[in-house]
Order: C-alpha cells, then sequence, then structure tokens
C-alpha cells in the first residue's frame, strides 16, 4: 500500500519563512539560531514526549502540531533575541561618553 505524503500546512510555511527571515536580518546569526534551535527542540520534546507516555490520541497529529507549535516557539525566540540587541544598541548609543 502507498501512502501520500501529508499536505505542507500554511503556518508551517509562514512560520518557516519568518524564521530564515530573522535569521537573515540578525547581527548575531550563530547566537540567534542557537536559540531559535534550542527553543524549537524544547517545544518539540514538551508536545511530544507527554503524548508519547500518554500514548494519547493520533502520533501523527501530535508530530505535527508539535511542529507547529516549535517553529511558532523558535520564531518569537528570535524575534525576542533580535529585539533585544537592537535595545542594547540603543541604550549603549544613547549614553554620553564620559570624558574628563
Amino acid at each position: 500500500m502507498q501512502t501520500s505524503q501529508p499536505a505542507t500546512s500554511p503556518l508551517g510555511i509562514i512560520l518557516l519563512v519568518a524564521a530564515i527571515h530573522l535569521l537573515v536580518r540578525s547581527p548575531k546569526r550563530l547566537q540567534t539560531g542557537g536559540r531559535m534551535v534550542a527553543a524549537f527542540v524544547g517545544a518539540l520534546l514538551l508536545c511530544i514526549v507527554p503524548s508519547a507516555v500518554l500514548r494519547v490520541g493520533d502520533p501523527e497529529a501530535w508530530g505535527r502540531i508539535a511542529g507547529l507549535v516549535g517553529l511558532l516557539i523558535a520564531v518569537i525566540a528570535g524575534w525576542w533575541h533580535i529585539r533585544s540587541i537592537k535595545i542594547a544598541n540603543i541604550e549603549t548609543s544613547a549614553q554620553p561618553s564620559s570624558k574628563s
């Protein structure tokens, strides 16, 4: 029996494009990418492990939901990191240099 590939979620595509955009825009790409990967893996573990332990519902659906949640959290983590970098740059540039 041949099974077909599940359809790609439009939300997943949008989140993936947003994640790539954040990485390209980030002044600290490696650090931002690391935080996004950590957030993605953490979200996957928080979604998949309890469902596997409890054996609740459709495991395929849980995997798709976990992927979308992981992408969403990774995008939020990347956006938050870039925002904190920009705020730090604004604060340091706004402070006058103290010369005696």
